[in-house]
């Protein structure tokens, strides 16, 4: 996680999350970019082709002023990490997609505005949308979070064999706060007892294996029982203290995108701490 990318709106959250990343990159030797989208005036019935032209220089060059402003005040703390400003394009999930694949980020690092119900419906969430479609991880800093040192790291596993190469990407980061992982599955509340002993077992193998791949380092294995599991994550903390949660984003057929929410896309909605979302 060397390349940080933090796109902003200027918001008292984005701010946060540019926070949450310089801390991150000062520990990782890394480096951030500073980004922000522009809308340009395109339209033919705006002006003249020379007007459209000065206003859209004019406002990437306040808009650069802008960033560097912001890198100025929140940076000044973190003196040893480089961090660059750009100003890119709209509309932003297209422009922000190519910047990654482009300029080789690691990490995105966005803040979250949590909503509900209706207003989670209309207006949904660039954040969401970015986690539903970028193939790096995604780290979401809620704007009701304060900033404390991580030093719980709860990872959401189904036990795949695909969470194993996130894990090892989770593990890396751990060792920047000396933090704490702790694997939670959530075992069905419903099952029989002779299901939920058989689970069980296939849990602590799973685990047992996991800590031996990653040389011994610090894992702990929890079941959690949920009646719901969207009801217990949006509540996790209160049953389950934790510092960061860490879900792993599943790829999806045609059919299941089409019919079934994204769990990880809600989750980006309602967490009040940290979400860490890894592509499988």
């Amino acid at each position: 996680m060397k390349r940080i990318l933090v796109p902003t709106d200027f918001s008292p959250t984005a701010e946060k999350a540019f926070r949450f990343a310089l801390d991150l990159a000062q520990r990782s030797n890394g480096s951030i970019i500073l980004y922000h989208a522009c809308t340009p005036v395109e339209s033919i019935f705006v002006g003249t082709a020379e007007t459209r032209n000065e206003y859209n220089t004019k406002s990437k060059i306040d808009t650069l002023k802008r960033l560097q402003r912001l890198r100025k005040k929140v940076a000044a703390g973190s003196p040893g990490v480089a961090v660059s400003t750009i100003v890119g394009r709209s509309p932003f999930i297209d422009k922000l997609l190519e910047f990654v694949i482009d300029h080789h980020i690691d990490l995105i690092v966005m803040g979250t505005q949590g909503c509900s119900g209706l207003k989670k419906t209309i207006i949904g969430s660039e954040a969401a949308r970015v986690v539903e479609r970028v193939d790096r991880p995604v780290l979401l800093v809620p704007g009701s979070y304060e900033f404390k040192e991580l030093g719980r790291f709860v990872f959401a596993t189904d036990f795949l064999q695909t969470d194993k190469a996130a894990l090892a990407t989770v593990s890396e980061m751990a060792k920047l706060y000396k933090a704490d992982i702790n694997l939670l599955h959530f075992q069905n509340a419903y099952n029989t007892p002779v299901d939920k002993l058989r689970e069980k077992n296939d849990f602590d193998t799973y685990a047992h294996n996991l800590q031996r791949e990653l040389n011994a380092y610090k894992i702990e294995a929890h079941l959690l029982e949920a009646g719901s599991v969207t009801a217990t994550m949006e509540t996790l903390d209160k049953k389950f203290p934790h510092d960061i949660l860490v879900m792993v984003r599943r790829k999806k057929t045609f059919l299941e995108k089409f019919f079934v929410k994204s769990f990880t896309r809600n989750m980006s909605f309602v967490t009040k701490k940290p979400l860490l979302v890894i592509p499988e």
